[in-house]
């Protein structure tokens, strides 16, 4: 009996036989467990070892995308992910190609001085933890009270809303967290084409990104992609009408990578 993995799998491996595939994942509820605190969401053993024997294939380049600084999430995910967005794509990395946004070093400052006062003005909210990414911070209050933890992100949104009027900085909404980043226009979305325009010079076929994503922020790349493109909803959060898919959690994307690399094997055994 096929369970939902094994589905998914097999429509992809079907819709993109013939094309090279461009995986590309989050990472915090996607690929490992939301955890109580950002440094305990690790990645389990089986899914490292299903995400890197997928991207064994010579058809197959990996990538992973996320909210954290690229170096944290790229040595999260270990030597598989060939490309690597930190900062929802604010920084990214691939061979011999890197990318920094210009508008991370304006706002180092005013992240510094966020960061100093959020920490004194919110010290009465037990279980608040404030997140410093040097061009990024986030707000999480899953480990407080919940009537807290909501009058904590208040605080802080307000805390921010002169940088926030002056379009200096922007506010992204995430699970039981707010998160402050440069006002510009760019995201998971232009992430993901900057991967692929990057890729396609690479391969000797078309290239189909097969993205994976948990939260709101990925919204955005579901949006960007195209018809010859896969998109899989991870959890309960992403819309349906943007989705082609849905996974359950981290243990069901690793049953997807570990499926799809059983076709692949198999695809490449009959040629």
């Amino acid at each position: 009996m096929y369970n939902p993995s094994d589905i998914v799998a097999a429509d992809v491996h079907e819709r993109l036989s013939d094309r090279h595939v461009l995986l590309l994942t989050d990472y915090d509820g996607t690929l490992a467990d939301i955890a109580p605190t950002p440094a305990e969401a690790t990645l389990s053993e089986s899914v490292r070892l299903e995400l890197a024997a997928l991207a064994a294939f010579d058809d197959v380049t990996v990538g992973v995308v996320s909210g954290r600084r690229l170096d944290d999430v790229l040595e999260r995910v270990g030597p598989a992910a060939e490309y690597g967005a930190g900062l929802h794509g604010l920084e990214m990395v691939g061979p011999e190609s890197a990318f920094h946004h210009y508008a991370l070093d304006s706002v180092e400052s005013v992240i510094a001085r966020l960061a100093r006062d959020a920490a004194r003005e919110l010290q009465w909210c037990p279980g608040v933890l404030l997140e410093n990414k040097k061009y990024a911070l986030t707000c999480h209050v899953r480990l407080a009270p919940p009537e807290l933890g909501d009058r904590a992100l208040e605080e802080f949104e307000a805390l921010a809303e002169p940088q926030l009027e002056a379009r200096t900085l922007k506010l992204l909404t995430g699970k039981q967290a707010l998160e402050l980043l440069p006002a510009v226009d760019w995201h998971k979305g232009r992430a993901a084409e900057w991967i692929r325009a990057r890729v396609v010079p690479r391969v000797d076929r078309p290239v189909s990104i097969v993205y994976l994503g948990d939260d709101r922020t990925d919204e955005d790349a579901f949006t960007a992609l195209g018809d010859e493109d896969v998109v899989i909803g991870v959890g309960d959060r992403p819309h349906t009408h943007l989705i082609d898919w849905r996974l359950a959690g981290p243990p069901s994307v690793g049953r997807f990578f570990a499926r799809l690399a059983d076709y692949r094997r198999g695809a490449a055994e009959e040629t």
